[in-house]
């Protein structure tokens, strides 16, 4: 998943538009708990870290909304977001929660610039 995160964000950093308005919202559909909660938000933070710098551009405000069905255990996915922090070059992260099922709207119309899922694509039944 690594390279396709990677590519996904230079592909968002190259629309000037995300660029111009200096800010970038990320969403995780299914981040689980656990060790794994931020490993895709974390791999996009440094992609977005590093076209940054190879392009001396200054690094967008990034906020990370992790989302997974109400039952799972938030307390550890909050946990795992100090070490989100920790290992960001940038002090530039606000995250948030988004309890829910993402078959039903979980997000304004326009708000977010990246979705990634990866642990939940196997539960699809449905486009």
């Amino acid at each position: 998943m690594k390279p396709l995160m990677e590519a996904a964000i230079v592909d968002v950093c190259s629309n000037t538009s995300t660029l111009l308005c200096g800010k970038m919202v990320i969403a995780d559909l299914g981040c689980s708990s656990g060790p794994n909660a931020v490993a895709l938000v974390s791999i996009a933070l440094e992609a977005i870290h590093i076209h940054c710098l190879q392009f001396l551009q200054p690094p967008p405000e990034v906020c990370v909304l992790l989302n997974d069905l109400p039952d799972n255990d938030f307390n550890t996915v909050v946990k795992s977001l100090v070490t989100l922090h920790q290992s960001n070059n940038e002090p530039i992260v606000a995250t948030g929660i988004v309890p829910g099922s993402f078959y039903e709207r979980l997000f304004t119309s326009g708000s977010l610039h990246l979705v990634c899922s990866s642990n939940s694509l196997h539960w699809l039944s449905k486009v």
